[in-house]
């Protein structure tokens, strides 16, 4: 039984010693353009921008405009006491300028443009201006989430 076993094993060596390597090619020709899914009311223009981006984070990505020092995430019942004073807040149609970043303030959203690159605070977002810094308040799926810089 063990010399089967040594004999197979030692033919099967011998005999894939002897096939040529493998000629394997994969080619396949890319069609369409990679997206990321987005809801409906998540779109962003201009679409000529070298960098887009969407979400409650791109404030915090531009640490050279935008330093992050404050973040509390829960529900609306759990943040209240952190949401600052409407008084505070931001008008509709305000434009910015922090650094080499322009923030226009929508009704409901915010756009961020630096150069050629777009970003958005997609809605439900507001900016407020509260205790000589910037605090950004979004409500989203049930959550808030409010981010100070």
């Amino acid at each position: 039984m063990l010399a089967a076993l040594a004999l197979a094993l030692g033919g099967s060596i011998v005999f894939a010693h002897r096939l040529p390597p493998p000629n394997l090619r994969v080619h396949a020709q890319a069609i369409g353009t990679p997206s990321i899914g987005r809801r409906k009311n998540d779109r962003i223009t201009p679409s000529n921008a070298r960098f887009v981006a969407v979400g409650t984070w791109v404030m915090s990505s531009l640490p050279a405009c935008f330093v992050e020092r404050l973040r509390v995430r829960g529900t609306s019942a759990q943040v209240r006491g952190d949401v600052p004073p409407a008084s505070e807040r931001v008008p509709d149609a305000s434009v910015l300028h922090v650094g080499d970043c322009t923030i226009t303030v929508g009704a409901h959203d915010l756009l961020i443009a630096r150069a050629d690159d777009r970003l958005r605070v997609p809605p439900e977002a507001a900016l407020y201006r509260h205790a000589g810094h910037l605090t950004l308040v979004t409500v989203r799926e049930g959550m808030t989430e409010i981010r100070g810089y």
